[in-house]
């Protein structure tokens, strides 16, 4: 029983986030960090199943500190393992400080060399995935910095599906995910440098994803759904799959945080304007209002029991996993919605069965407007009432730039008789 003292403990940014969203949405994790806690999850598990279905999760982490160090710390030639790992070879050093170099997680807006505890592996093998880390009082010491709690709400989603066939499916699409990749060069390199690290001696409960809520609303079946599609995906190569789970989970999550928040403070679902590049000052101004729109009823919801700072990064995680994922313009300035290729293949694997098709018009009414809630074309305007304040016109031009980008990208074929089918024969 909680006492009187902790009931009466004041709400914190992640008590108000996981009252709203289910789970710990925060700027500082916000970008590609959601799918690599992910990952994390699912790979680091200290139990034999794959999403276990019990209330606590085990983790074994890994920290991957010796390569994160040897490329993103100069302090690190003074560290013994340099040593008795390297063999005091100067051009072997160099050669894989510069390999790793070129495995880094790309963070959004650095400009300058990050610190080793900033700077992530993109995980194309299953050893290169790893845990936050930082030294305090000279020790590595594996904690969350970056991996706060998207990763978590996710993984919780899929893992109490009750839908048991389906979570079995995500089960088996996890375990072969990284089949190509488990004997290769890089998965051997990046085991025999995750060994000379610190990791956990002994598994760890993790009691972020502990205090996580799930099965809120229907909205969640559509992530699942996603991840079953993309991890089923026979013709995309195993990266390609990778990238779209990352991606598809921080979507999902700004798409879901958009929802809950309108729903906590008594909105129906409305919908997210994109322009797809069509050239409309008219349209950039409304996509542009549609996004302070959303980012004002997350505040909203959010309330005032929290000072302003965190209030605030709540509210910044949507933004930002936004613009790491493609479905803003840019990370500064004026911003508004709109998709990259990145983004609009990611849709496309998560939301089209392997070697499927489906027309484009459907793909922009039946999936981004019906299940997404995003508005590109002119059926979605007129259900969503926009062309009472848009010329229709703006839409239908829209839609027609979105289906060039498709083309362009090898998303849609277009057939002599201007049929447009999109799927992902031709995406990797």
């Amino acid at each position: 029983m909680m006492s009187e003292e902790s009931t009466a403990r004041p709400p914190k940014g992640p008590d108000i986030s996981r009252t709203l969203f289910g789970g710990v949405l925060d700027f500082d994790a916000a970008g590609h960090y959601p799918g690599l806690e992910l990952l994390n999850l699912v790979f680091c598990g200290a139990d034999d199943e794959l999403l276990p279905s019990g209330e606590q999760v085990r983790l074994t982490r890994r920290s991957h500190d010796f390569g994160r160090r040897l490329v993103w710390d100069g302090s690190f030639k003074d560290d013994r393992r340099r040593h008795e790992v390297l063999l005091d070879d100067p051009d072997a050093e160099e050669t894989l400080r510069e390999l790793l170099r070129c495995l880094q997680l790309e963070i959004p807006n650095g400009t300058t060399e990050p610190k080793w505890s900033r700077a992530h592996f993109f995980p194309y093998t299953p050893s290169l995935i790893h845990w936050d880390a930082r030294e305090r009082h000279s020790q590595v010491r594996l904690e969350r910095l970056y991996l706060r709690g998207g990763g978590a709400l996710a993984f919780r989603v899929l893992r109490t599906d009750p839908d048991k066939a389906r979570l079995e499916r995500v089960r088996q699409g996890f375990r072969e995910l990284y089949s190509a990749t488990a004997e290769s060069p890089l998965e051997l390199l990046a085991a025999f440098l995750s060994a000379q690290s610190r990791n956990d001696e002994q598994p760890v409960i993790d009691e972020i994803e502990r205090d996580t809520r799930s099965n809120l609303d229907d909205f969640e079946d559509v992530y699942r759904d996603g991840i079953i599609n993309i991890l089923e995906q026979h013709d995309a190569t195993s990266v390609a799959k990778i990238r779209a789970v990352m991606g598809w989970t921080g979507f999902w999550l700004v798409l879901m945080q958009n929802r809950r928040a309108r729903q906590s403070i008594g909105l129906e679902p409305g919908p997210i304007i994109c322009d797809c590049g069509a050239g409309s000052p008219q349209l950039r101004r409304v996509s542009q209002r549609c996004l302070q729109e959303v980012l004002g009823n997350i505040l909203a919801a959010v309330g005032t029991e929290i000072a302003s700072a965190q209030r605030n990064k709540i509210r910044s995680f949507f933004w930002a996993t936004a613009s790491a994922n493609g479905f803003l313009n840019s990370w500064r300035g004026r911003k508004h919605f709109t998709f990259s290729v990145d983004a609009l293949e990611m849709i496309v694997l998560a939301t089209i069965p392997s070697r499927g098709e489906i027309p484009f018009e459907r793909f922009v009414s039946e999936i981004l407007h019906e299940r997404l809630g995003i508005v590109v074309g002119r059926t979605a305007a007129e259900e969503s009432g926009l062309v009472n304040s848009i010329d229709a016109s703006i839409f239908e031009e829209n839609e027609a730039q979105l289906a060039l980008q498709m083309i362009a990208a090898g998303l849609v074929t277009q057939y002599s008789d201007a049929t447009r089918m999109v799927g992902h024969k031709t995406a990797s």
